[in-house]
């Protein structure tokens, strides 16, 4: 008989379409919802906090059986606090998927993860959960974050990480089911993803439409990325992910009171960002909420590269040639368990002439040894679910 299985944690965008949750139930209304004013733009990106969390979320669901139920961790966490506890919940289902990222970091306390994982009880499978800097590890991790590996290590519970740092610190704490398989984003549309992946060294850097990810607003290094690494006559363009919850972006109403068009997904109101008096490339910026939406408007991209991990699989899924640029330690335990092409933020930032740097780069890749690694990554990320019983 086929596990009832539980999926909560990151969500994937359809949790934007819940109405109402009880006990073991979710009701999702029919209509998107369409944030254009300023306001409504700003409190559906806070409902997520980073658009590309969407993505993991989405992995996770797509890798499970087609009966897998997706529960709002809100809901599960809300029940805990208020009273009405977890019965139902427990009695539903079999074994949790737990979808996580950097959840081993210094800057998170993890205290609704262990209640809420406290109080199910059946087995829990900690799904991409990985390190944000190897220092953190080094100094201690918040309490909350002790008490839940705490709370897992008195269930059965199995640990999927998103690369070897993250399982090594877990079998150093005593922990035995753990293998490294990525992010579940990784293996989400495969055969585009190796469609991109082959067609990295046909890209001209600078020229075609090129989608930039990555720190605007943070950095000027961004905005030295477009100058570049894009043509004046070439289309440049940016996604946005959390940038103006996190970098002091900005943004006010046009003369329509709309700051958002939820139909391209482009940004339409005055914009304002550090650095951007540096810009010497027309830029144009866009957010999305909805993943398919995302694919679909990148699938129109010639070449995506940037600092930001999803904002460049989303490409790859896409069918688009993506490069990563490494900016730090969470992003690089991904990039060297899976072999996606990448380049070092400081190479890149040092180099004379970016565009020429890029070019070298892609051009020396052995496109072949990338893929039969991504290949055996993910037949290495299926296996281990088939070995817990999640497909």
């Amino acid at each position: 008989m086929r596990s009832r299985i539980l999926i909560t944690g990151i969500p994937s965008h359809y949790t934007r379409l819940v109405r109402s949750a009880k006990g073991a139930t979710v009701n999702y209304g029919e209509q998107q919802l369409q944030p254009e004013s300023k306001e409504a733009f700003l409190r559906e990106l806070s409902n997520i906090s980073n658009t590309g969390n969407y993505l993991i979320g989405e992995g996770a669901l797509r890798a499970m059986p087609a009966g897998a139920t997706q529960i709002p961790f809100w809901h599960l966490h809300n029940s805990c606090t208020n009273g009405t506890g977890l019965d139902e919940i427990n009695a539903n289902f079999d074994i949790c998927v737990f979808t996580c990222a950097n959840l081993l970091r210094k800057g998170l306390s993890a205290d609704a993860e262990a209640l809420v994982l406290k109080n199910l009880n059946m087995p829990i499978v900690m799904l991409g959960i990985g390190i944000q800097n190897r220092a953190d590890l080094e100094s201690g991790l918040p309490e909350g974050t002790q008490e839940l590996l705490d709370v897992l290590k008195g269930k059965e519970h199995y640990f999927l990480t998103r690369g070897h740092e993250t399982a090594e610190f877990l079998k150093s704490r005593g922990f035995s089911f753990v293998r490294p398989t990525g992010c579940p984003s990784v293996y989400f549309l495969p055969d585009n993803m190796r469609a991109a992946l082959k067609r990295l060294p046909d890209v001209k850097v600078g020229s075609g439409r090129t989608v930039f990810s990555g720190y605007l607003g943070a950095t000027e290094e961004a905005v030295r990325d477009v100058n570049m690494l894009s043509k004046p006559e070439s289309e440049s363009f940016y996604v946005v992910q959390d940038e103006f919850l996190h970098f002091d972006m900005k943004v006010e109403p046009n003369k329509d009171g709309r700051v958002y068009n939820s139909t391209s997904g482009e940004m339409i109101g005055d914009m304002a960002y550090k650095h951007s008096d540096q810009l010497q490339r027309k830029l144009k910026l866009h957010t999305f909420f909805d993943t398919n939406q995302w694919r679909a408007w990148t699938s129109s991209m010639d070449f995506s590269i940037g600092r930001r991990f999803h904002g460049n699989i989303i490409a790859l899924q896409s069918g688009v040639p993506g490069l990563m640029v490494a900016v730090d330690d969470r992003m690089r335990e991904m990039l060297n368990f899976t072999g996606l092409p990448a380049i070092e933020a400081s190479a890149l930032e040092a180099a004379n002439d970016r565009a020429e740097f890029v070019s070298d780069h892609l051009a020396d890749l052995n496109v072949p040894q990338v893929v039969e690694k991504y290949n055996d990554r993910e037949t290495n990320f299926r296996t281990a679910l088939r070995d817990i019983g999640l497909n």
